[in-house]
């Protein structure tokens, strides 16, 4: 046995060597070239289309479209979002992948001042996570403006480990878009 001793140790060194293998994400981020937020008024059923569109999706460059919202003081809207990608041809529905993977996807919604809007997520993922495809908004009953900023989170699973909780932190940024936001 004790000649053998050498060569198992050898083994052990060599296969104990062996570094471990990355795990890269293979679930990429979309290019997202346009994105619109229909704002429904509960009340009057009454529908506003609110776009982002950058047509190349370079952010170096202006945008071609940035609306600014303006919704009625007091007034519960429910915002719809789509997301598209105009670079192909057809142009791609990117909020159809956002539905089909929204175990991975989480809109976040942030309002500067805080008091200016209200947003509480209605949809959620098959794990009963916040997506945000469909959002229940209400305005100050105040008049003002501001910023209503709109975040895309991917949060795939990452070496084996869920990434999304619910939560902002995690994962990467599809979207971060800051629109001006007027309560009238």
């Amino acid at each position: 046995m004790k000649k053998y001793l050498p060569i198992l140790a050898a083994a052990m060194l060599f296969t104990s060597c062996k570094e471990d293998e990355e795990i890269v994400p293979t679930d990429d981020n979309e290019l997202i070239t346009r994105v619109e937020l229909t704002f429904t008024d509960n009340a009057t059923n009454a529908s506003t289309k609110y776009t982002f569109q950058d047509k190349d999706g370079d952010p170096k460059t202006a945008p071609e479209k940035f609306d600014k919202i303006v919704l009625s003081n007091g007034a519960t809207y429910t915002m719809g979002i789509e997301v598209f990608d105009d670079t192909k041809s057809p142009v791609a529905d990117i909020t159809e992948e956002i539905d089909e993977e929204s175990d991975v996807h989480l809109f976040v919604f942030k309002t500067t001042p805080a008091t200016l809007l209200k947003t509480t997520i209605q949809d959620v993922d098959k794990n009963g996570l916040p997506i945000g495809l469909t959002t229940k908004v209400v305005a100050s009953s105040s008049a003002g403006t501001g910023k209503f900023n709109v975040l895309l989170k991917h949060q795939p699973v990452l070496n084996g480990v869920k990434v999304k909780t619910g939560q902002e932190a995690g994962g990467s940024t599809d979207i971060d878009l800051s629109f001006d936001v007027e309560v009238k």
